[in-house]
């Protein structure tokens, strides 16, 4: 048996009572900070462009899209969620790097709203997208040039979607290979709304495959083992062991490990390293700007997130030397952060002169233990370094519940009011026990 009749086994066979309680609740807590986020995302620039243009599409009514009150149709509640909760980068991260609800769950999300499905089906499609999405991507041996998220999110969400259409292994397998030639996204979108459209895609897409499938429509149906399928025609340049996508499938689920980090910072996750390590110093020492001499990031390779000069706020989303520059003058990173007012501020713009990194050979390269030291040297001689291994949007990290909810109430009161904010907190605890899924849609789009 060949991997893609392997996942197609276990997708199909997949029941909500195999999945481990834990799972379930790192589930919910993914999806309910998904939510925030792409709620957060409506004071954005970039969501009256979606709106737009999803309303003009005028598709039939019937699935929510966040914080809207006009109703759309499945694939494009799916683009335009999708785009929305990817929209300020503060969706979720884990290993290998992509953000892996923002691109599946306004997929299974508009799938299950449209056909009234319960929260016990949900959460079952969602766990077999995350696993299929995770499981797939730790097959390679590099990017090659492309987006993780948008890449593999769309196998990820074209299987939820079928678990949640019925389909059988075949309709699976021939999802899959629509898939692998309706997915993509390059790597070189950083700093653009084009980065966040990834998500929106790979929801969308996942959505059309998904569809079509189960409705006869053929594709490659072994299009992860086929000489010239999705790894060969992707990942030839870097290579692959397919090995990795079935030894460990479901044991454990890959939100278990290597696990799913709540991003506590809107940008880039690689970011978020320099970001603490300089906070770290300015807080322990009363650092402030007028006293910055230098700054100095070690970053492991050359071209890594080095991106001194900022034309735009979404370019600082990206930037390494933007974060400790946000963490020497303001000691945060905020959604406003990023705006252009305050990446072209003169402050902002001056003390970026001042710092500069440095390719350090005894950084480890991998993803999961990256870190990047940062020096500070004040005008009075003094020198400070600091380097922070574990940020609080790892996957590791222990974060509290309160932290998490805190953000998501905060995320979300940018558009709902209180009332409806608390309300989905107990409706996503309980999500197991709705009959419907559209009891919690309703509450997505203000009064």
């Amino acid at each position: 048996m060949g991997t893609t009749d392997k996942l197609a086994e276990f997708v199909v066979g997949l029941q909500y009572d195999q999945i481990p309680a834990q799972a379930v609740t790192i589930l919910k807590r993914q999806c309910l900070d998904t939510i925030g986020v792409g709620l957060a995302a409506w004071t954005e620039p970039i969501a009256p462009i979606v709106n737009n243009y999803v309303q003009n599409m005028a598709g039939k009514p019937e699935c929510t899209l966040l914080g809207a009150k006009r109703k759309t149709s499945v694939a494009d509640a799916a683009l335009g969620n999708g785009t929305l909760c990817h929209a300020l980068d503060f969706d979720d991260v884990w290993l290998p790097t992509a953000h892996p609800t923002g691109c599946t769950f306004p997929a299974t999300l508009a799938i299950a709203e449209a056909k009234h499905v319960s929260g016990k089906d949900l959460i079952t499609a969602q766990m077999a997208a995350y696993e299929v999405m995770g499981k797939v991507h730790s097959a390679i041996n590099g990017g090659a040039g492309w987006h993780g998220t948008a890449v593999f999110g769309t196998f990820g969400a074209a299987t939820g979607c079928c678990k949640l259409l019925g389909a059988d292994e075949k309709a699976l397998r021939n999802a899959w290979g629509i898939t692998a030639s309706s997915t993509g996204g390059i790597a070189g979108q950083l700093g653009t709304m084009t980065k966040p459209l990834h998500a929106g895609n790979s929801a969308r897409n996942g959505v059309m495959a998904a569809t079509l499938a189960t409705s006869g429509f053929t594709g490659n149906d072994h299009v992860f083992d086929a000489q010239h399928g999705f790894f060969h025609s992707f990942y030839q340049s870097v290579g692959h062991d397919l090995s990795r996508v079935t030894l460990q499938l479901a044991n454990p689920f890959h939100i278990l490990s290597p696990g799913v980090g709540v991003k506590m910072y809107p940008s880039g996750y690689y970011m978020h390293h320099p970001f603490e390590a300089a906070l770290s110093i300015v807080q322990k020492e009363g650092i402030e700007a007028r006293a910055v001499a230098e700054v100095e990031i070690g970053i492991p390779r050359a071209g890594y997130f080095d991106r001194p000069m900022i034309r735009v706020g979404l370019e600082g989303k990206f930037s390494q030397q933007y974060h400790a520059a946000l963490a020497i003058l303001d000691q945060k990173a905020a959604i406003e952060s990023y705006s252009d007012e305050r990446a072209l501020a003169p402050d902002m713009q001056e003390l970026l002169k001042k710092i500069r990194v440095r390719v350090d050979a005894t950084i480890p390269a991998a993803q999961d233990l990256v870190y990047n030291p940062v020096t500070i040297c004040l005008t009075d001689g003094r020198s400070f370094c600091a380097k922070q291994d574990l940020p609080k949007s790892h996957w590791l990290y222990p974060l509290k519940p309160g932290e998490w909810l805190g953000k998501f109430r905060k995320n979300a009161a940018r558009v709902l009011p209180e009332r409806k904010v608390e309300r989905l907190i107990q409706l996503v605890d309980r999500l197991e026990e709705l009959t419907d899924v559209r009891e919690l849609t309703s509450e997505l789009v203000p009064d």
